[in-house]
């Protein structure tokens, strides 16, 4: 080979090399944590469905593309946040695994995991929000609670049918942490699906969801708030727990 094809290669193998590294970057998952490393809680916020998987179809409307503009949202208005740091399970339209998902949580450290949908239905005149936790679940974990918080929440900010928490069999199951389903409204509804694909909308979604996740750790440390000790001149404080 001469010297010019010799150069030639070595820019084929250098285009191919700044190609590779490119699809790495879109599809790594991105925690844009804006140098807050110090927050206490890191919330993973997943876009369900994704790539391969549109999730709910309505005309030229995709959940996979909604679900991911409002983790967008959720995650542009907690960047500021100073004790929650976003950790989101896809950046691109991604089909990503469900216990993938669970996987790169955990590798994140994250403390808490909501899953982010739009939801469908037979019936055009179903309206409304839901929260979803793994039935498997004991009584007492923190996810029903995540879920009634985030659920009155979400549902005080837009205005959208409060239609409660609800339980099945869910991937949810593969991690201990506090994780829950959070269905913002239903795109099979002509009214809803307007204001689901409304970028106004859709930031009302994410403040209500950030106002829930709030009240939850507050409940988590009062939980966790160690019980002040009796003194000679004061009644000790109650410890019983919140129900």
């Amino acid at each position: 080979m001469n010297r010019r094809g010799y150069i030639a290669l070595t820019i084929l193998v250098l285009a191919a090399a700044a190609a590779v590294a490119l699809v790495l970057v879109l599809h790594r998952p991105s925690s844009t944590s804006g140098g807050r490393s110090s927050a206490k809680y890191v919330i993973a916020l997943d876009a369900g469905h994704g790539g391969k998987d549109p999730g709910g179809v309505v005309g030229d409307i995709l959940e996979k593309n909604v679900n991911l503009a409002i983790v967008k949202r959720v995650q542009a208005q907690m960047q500021s946040d100073p004790k929650m740091r976003p950790y989101m399970t896809r950046t691109v339209d991604l089909y990503i695994p469900l216990e993938d998902r669970i996987r790169r949580a955990e590798e994140a450290k994250a403390s808490i995991y909501l899953t982010i949908h739009v939801n469908s239905f037979d019936l055009p005149e179903v309206v409304g929000m839901e929260t979803w936790v793994d039935s498997t679940r004991k009584d007492s974990d923190p996810s029903w609670v995540l879920a009634s918080m985030v659920l009155e929440s979400a549902s005080a900010a837009t205005g959208g049918r409060n239609r409660g928490v609800r339980s099945q069999e869910l991937y949810l199951q593969r991690t201990k942490m506090p994780a829950i389903a959070v269905e913002v409204g239903y795109i099979t509804n002509p009214n809803e699906r307007a204001l689901l694909i409304d970028p106004v909308y859709q930031d009302k979604i994410a403040l209500g969801i950030i106002d829930g996740l709030h009240k939850f750790i507050d409940y988590l440390e009062e939980e966790q708030a160690p019980a002040v000790p009796a003194t000679s001149s004061a009644k000790a404080p109650s410890t019983s727990k919140k129900p």
